[in-house]
Parts: C-alpha cells; structure tokens; sequence
C-alpha cells in the first residue's frame, strides 16, 4: 500500500470568487504557500430587491468559483491573508474565504501539497469555532428553493456546486434506473448564533426529512470573512441591502442586533438530527473515481457524494508552468468508529488501482438531518 504522508495540523482553505477574480486570487494563495488548488464551478444565489419586473425576469444566477486545498496551520493566516488583499475580498460583494480545521489528513507523497508528517496540532486548530459552514445535498432542481430559504433567514448568499451523489438504494438494481445520481450542493456560511435557524429553514425548503429528498450537514468554520453577493438591486438606490446590514453591523458594534427574535412563527426544526459524524474526503484523478465511489458503498457507508473540478499546480516540476487536471472529490459521512477502517478499504482499492496522486481528509460534522425511515 502506498505511503502516506499523515498529519494533523491541517486546515482546509475555502474560497469563493467571482470568476474575473479567480487567477490573481490563486496566484496570490500559491506564492503565500498553498498548494494542489483543488477549482469547483459553481453558481450564487441572489434575492432580488428591484420591482416587479426584475421580481418576474431575475437575472442569471452570478457565476462563481469554489477553491479549496489543504493548508499547515502555521500558515494558514499568511495564505488567508494574500487571497483578502488580492481579491479585496473585505469589501461587499468580493466573495468569502474561511477555513475548517481537519480532525486530520493523509497524503501520497506525489500529491501536490507542502503538508509534511512533522506537522502537529497549532493554536489555530484550537479555536473556537466562530462561524458554522451548512451544506445541502439534493436532487437536482431543488437547490434554488433551498437556497432562497436561506437567504430569507439572513444568510449571505448560498453557492451552489453540482455534481452526483448515491446510497443505499444505488445496491438495488430497480431503484438505480428510477433515480439520476445527478446531485447540487447548497453551502452557505453564517454566524453560529443564526446556524440553526438557517439549517432548520434550508431543511424545510428542501422537505430533507422525507424519503430520497437528501443530507444536509454541518462543519464547524474557525475564521472567515463571507462578503458574497445576496441582492441584486435596482439603480434607483443608493446603496443595496448587503450594504445598508453592513453599515448597521458597524454602527451596533457586531452582529448581534441580527438575532432579534420573530415571535410570528416557531422556527425550531421537531426533528431526529444525527451527531458527532465525522466526513472523510478523497481527492483522485477523475478517471478513477468510480472506483473510489463504489468501494465506499461496498463497506456499507450510507452514503457517498462527488464533486469535480479542476487541480491548479502553479509550480508543476514538469513544464515549470501552470496546468489543470481534472479531479473529483469524492466523499461520504460516517461514525468516528468507522473512519479508520473505511479509509484502509479505500486506500488498498486506491493502491490497486495503481494511483500515485491522492489525499484523503476528515473534517468534525456535528450535526446531519436526512430521512431516517420510520
């Protein structure tokens, strides 16, 4: 089996970037030590504050992109810091980055990455969590009314990716003709003090508690900074709402005011969450990842999701010169006692596969909905 490269004082850099902004970002977050940006297409989500026209004929979702890659925590300040100054990203409307520290990861030594074994846990890894990232999987179609549902509960505008998703009905021969593995994925990060109100409204917009609607779970975010565009506004306006909450943020001193409590309706979700799962990650070339995916199913994991996209090596030994490869981030939810022994089955498919250039890491969900049957 191939050697791993393991440590954990690993965080996972996230950002999301109008497209225009995308390559000075990149090149900002390689030069400050990032490596193996992991590129996902994506689109926002924006609520419409014009008349009733703009309100008939919204415009086209903005596109956007989502860039992840694994980064030490002892710079994970520096490269947090060179994609705000590159891509202005303090300013309403630039995009977000924010980062989730890894319970830990593990990384073939070809793999484009400057993680190393002697990495250990950091005061970043440490922290409190200030901010809670929520993501949705759903049956394609269904994304737009989730996302909508979270920006009516103040959260800053949803991205959505795309890519396929299976479970347990995918073992059945009949069901798997009746059912596109065809997935979108709603992620939006909020404050803590607002998450469970999102998550419980997201999950009602997307009816999760029934049967084959989806999973929706929770990651712990340690520091970020989310100025993604939520409105489009008309001209006849001075300033757009994310500008006017912005100003009222500065003016009482934090976010707090936000929470005042709507006594017209009970926004508590009466349901059976799931707790202290813990998601594993795998990153492989594209061409291998149905493998991957089956062997995940195969051990009896609940579920299993991928995204696609692109890896951006800025300093490829070969050419000396930026290339893209595609790649798919293929990933599932399971128990803390079931992660050891999942990975294992994985990485000897992997190594008989005979693929050189993989990663795998786990992030803490602490909350997860979907149907429990019953």
């Amino acid at each position: 089996m191939t050697d791993l490269v393991k440590s954990s004082g690993v965080s996972l850099l996230n950002l999301i970037l109008p497209k225009e902004s995308v390559v000075r970002v990149s090149n900002a977050v390689s030069k400050a030590g990032a490596k193996g940006v992991f590129q996902i297409s994506a689109r926002g989500s924006v609520l419409n504050e014009g008349g009733f026209l703009q309100r008939m004929f919204p415009p086209p979702a903005p596109e956007q992109l989502l860039l992840q890659a694994l980064v030490p925590d002892d710079i994970i300040n520096q490269v947090t810091e060179a994609a705000i100054k590159s891509g202005n990203l303090d300013k309403v409307g630039s995009g977000a980055v924010f980062s989730m520290s890894c319970n830990d990861a593990q990384v073939s030594k070809s793999f484009p990455t400057n993680i190393s074994s002697d990495a250990n846990n950091s005061e970043d890894n440490q922290s409190a969590a200030s901010l809670e990232a929520i993501c949705c999987i759903c049956e394609k179609g269904i994304a737009d009314d989730i996302a909508k549902a979270a920006l009516q509960s103040g959260a800053p505008g949803p991205t959505v990716t795309f890519g396929e998703g299976g479970g347990v009905r995918d073992k059945i021969p009949m069901l798997r003709i009746t059912k596109g593995p065809e997935k979108e994925f709603v992620w939006c990060v909020v404050d803590k003090s607002e998450a469970d109100d999102v998550f419980s409204n997201m999950a009602r917009a997307g009816r999760i508690t029934e049967p084959g609607r989806g999973f929706m779970y929770s990651i712990p975010v340690h520091s970020g900074l989310i100025n993604v565009s939520s409105t489009v506004s008309s001209s006849t306006h001075g300033a757009n709402m994310e500008q006017v909450i912005s100003a009222l943020d500065d003016l009482k001193g934090g976010k707090d005011w936000r929470a005042m409590p709507d006594l017209s309706k009970s926004k508590s979700l009466k349901s059976t969450f799931l707790n202290d799962l813990v998601g594993l990650y795998c990153i492989v070339p594209r061409d291998h990842y149905d493998e991957v995916y089956d062997s995940i199913l195969e051990t009896g994991a609940p579920g299993v999701s991928t995204n696609f996209g692109v890896m951006i090596d800025a300093e490829s030994a070969d050419t000396e010169q930026q290339q893209n490869e595609e790649w798919a981030l293929v990933y599932t939810s399971v128990g803390p006692d079931s992660v050891e022994s999942l990975r294992d089955t994985v990485s000897k498919k992997i190594s008989s596969l005979g693929i050189a250039q993989f990663a795998f890491y786990t992030l803490p969900i602490p909350k997860a909905l979907t149907y429990l049957g019953g």
